[in-house]
C-alpha cells in the first residue's frame, strides 16, 4: 500500500510535468568502513558559481565511496553541483568503502563516523577559538557548577546559539529552488534560540507513508513521521546537540536501524525543512542498494515533481496516507471522463461517417491520451509496488521493514 502512494503519488504528476525536462543527477551508495588515506579528488568544472551565503553553518562533509564510484563519476557530479551554490570549497570529503555484507549497516556507519568525526572538529574549532583562560576556568569549575549554569540560562531563555554542520552525500542533485532568501529563512531560524530544532534537511522524500508536512515559517516546514518513513539523508543540517544524542546512542546500542529511523525516534517532533528544498536525491544513477527500484526513482526523484509533491503536502496539510484515495480517485475519474468523450467520438465518426460532437476534434484527440494516461499511471503504480510475502517470521518481517525504510538510497 506505501509503495503504491509513492508510485502513484510522484508518477501522475508526470503528466504535468511530461514536457519539463529532467536537471543533472548524481548518486550516493551506502558506505561503512571509512577509508584512512584521506581523499583529495576534485572536480573538473566549467560551472558559475553564484555567491550564496553559508556562514551560518560551522562544518559541511560530504560522504563518498571510492570503491563503488571507480572512475569518480558521482564525486565529481556533486562536486560540480556543490561549486554551483558556493559550498564546495568549505566541504570535507569524506570517504569510505561499501559494506558489501549489510548496505543499510553501511550507510548508518558512514554517517556515525562523520557526526563524531565532527564533534572533534567542533570542539577544535572552538579550543582555538576560546580565550584560554576562559577554556581553563571551565575545566576547574565543578561539573554541578556548570550544570547550574547551564539551567539558568536556560530557564532565563538565554540559551546560546547551537552550532550546526551541513552532511551531504554523493546522490544529491539540484532541485533549482535554492535562492538567499531561503537561506536567510534558514538561518534566522536556527538562530533564534527560542526555536527548538535538531534537524533540518535540504532534501527529504515525500513519498513515504504517514508523512504530514506543517507550514513553520515563510521557507521552513516541520516534518512529523513515525519509524519506517525514511525521509532520507542525502543533504541535512544537524545541531552539536544532535549529533551527541545520535552518538551516545549508537555508544549505546550500535548498529540496529537504518539512519533515518534512528533519527525518526530521537527526534520525533524535532525535524523540519526548507520550503522548496533546495536539493534531493538524485534519480537517475542505478543504486548498489537495490536497483530492481531504479526504474521507479527516475519516474518519482525528477526535480520538478518531487517539488510538486512536496507543495500538495505542505499546501493542504493532508497526510501521504490520505493522498493515496485521492490520488487514485482522481485517476479514474479523469480517464472515465476522457474516455467517455473519445467512445463516443469513435462511435460518430463509425455510425455517421463523420465526426458530429460538441466538443473540439482536438480535445477529443487529447482527451483520448488522458485516457490512456491516467489508466497507465494507475497500471504502473500495481506493477511497481513490491508484492509483500505470503508469510513471513518475525525475523523476516523486520527485515523486510528495515529494506522499506531505505528504499531509496
Amino acid at each position: 500500500m506505501s509503495m503504491m502512494l509513492m508510485v502513484l503519488l510522484g508518477a501522475s504528476t508526470s503528466v504535468v510535468n511530461a514536457f519539463t525536462p529532467p536537471k543533472s543527477s548524481s548518486f550516493l551508495a551506502a558506505a561503512s568502513r571509512p577509508i584512512q588515506m584521506a581523499s583529495s579528488a576534485t572536480a573538473t568544472s566549467t560551472t558559475t558559481t553564484k555567491a550564496y551565503d553559508w556562514s551560518f553553518i560551522d562544518r559541511v562533509y560530504l560522504i563518498t565511496c571510492p570503491n563503488a564510484d571507480p572512475d569518480g563519476t558521482r564525486l565529481s557530479t556533486a562536486q560540480s553541483i556543490l561549486e554551483t551554490v558556493n559550498l564546495k570549497a568549505n566541504v570535507t570529503v569524506k570517504p569510505f568503502d561499501t559494506d558489501d555484507e549489510d548496505r543499510i549497516r553501511g550507510c548508518y556507519t558512514s554517517h556515525i563516523s562523520v557526526l563524531q568525526d565532527a564533534l572533534v572538529d567542533l570542539e577544535r574549532s572552538s579550543s582555538s577559538n576560546n580565550n584560554p583562560w576562559d577554556a581553563f576556568v571551565q575545566k576547574v569549575l565543578p561539573p554541578s557548577n556548570n550544570n547550574n549554569n547551564n539551567n539558568k540560562r536556560q530557564k532565563q531563555g538565554q540559551r546560546q546559539r547551537q552550532r550546526r554542520i551541513l552532511v551531504l552525500e554523493d546522490n544529491i542533485a539540484a532541485t533549482g529552488n535554492l535562492d538567499q532568501a531561503g537561506l536567510d529563512a534558514i538561518q534566522s531560524y536556527a538562530d533564534d534560540t527560542s526555536n527548538h530544532w535538531d534537524v533540518i534537511h535540504l532534501a527529504y522524500i515525500p513519498y513515504v507513508p504517514s508523512l504530514t508536512v506543517v507550514r513553520e515559517k515563510d521557507r521552513l516546514v516541520k516534518l512529523n513521521c513515525g519509524i519506517g518513513s525514511a525521509l532520507g539523508t542525502t543533504a541535512y543540517i544537524i545541531t552539536e546537540d544532535a549529533i551527541r544524542i545520535l552518538c551516545q546512542q549508537h555508544a549505546a546500542q550500535s548498529y540496529y536501524a537504518a539512519i533515518p529511523d534512528v533519527m525518526a525516534e530521537l527526534f520525533p517532533t524535532t525535524r523540519y525543512a526548507a520550503f522548496p528544498t533546495p536539493f534531493l536525491r538524485a534519480p537517475q544513477t542505478k543504486s548498489l542498494v537495490n536497483p530492481q527500484l531504479d526504474e521507479l526513482r527516475q519516474v518519482l526523484f525528477r526535480p520538478t515533481i518531487t517539488s510538486f509533491v512536496q507543495r500538495i503536502l505542505t499546501m493542504t496539510g493532508w497526510s501521504t496516507n490520505q493522498l493515496l484515495p485521492l490520488t487514485i480517485g482522481t485517476l479514474l475519474a479523469v480517464s472515465g471522463i476522457s474516455g467517455k468523450m473519445s467512445v463516443e467520438a469513435m462511435t460518430s465518426i463509425v455510425t455517421t461517417g463523420s465526426y458530429q460532437g460538441d466538443a473540439p476534434l482536438p480535445v477529443v484527440a487529447v482527451s483520448f491520451v488522458i485516457c490512456i494516461a491516467s489508466l497507465a499511471l494507475i497500471a504502473q503504480g500495481v506493477l511497481l509496488a513490491p508484492q509483500p510475502p505470503a508469510t513471513a517470521t518475525n525475523d523476516e518481517e523486520e527485515e523486510e521493514q528495515a529494506s522499506s525504510s531505505v528504499i531509496y538510497k
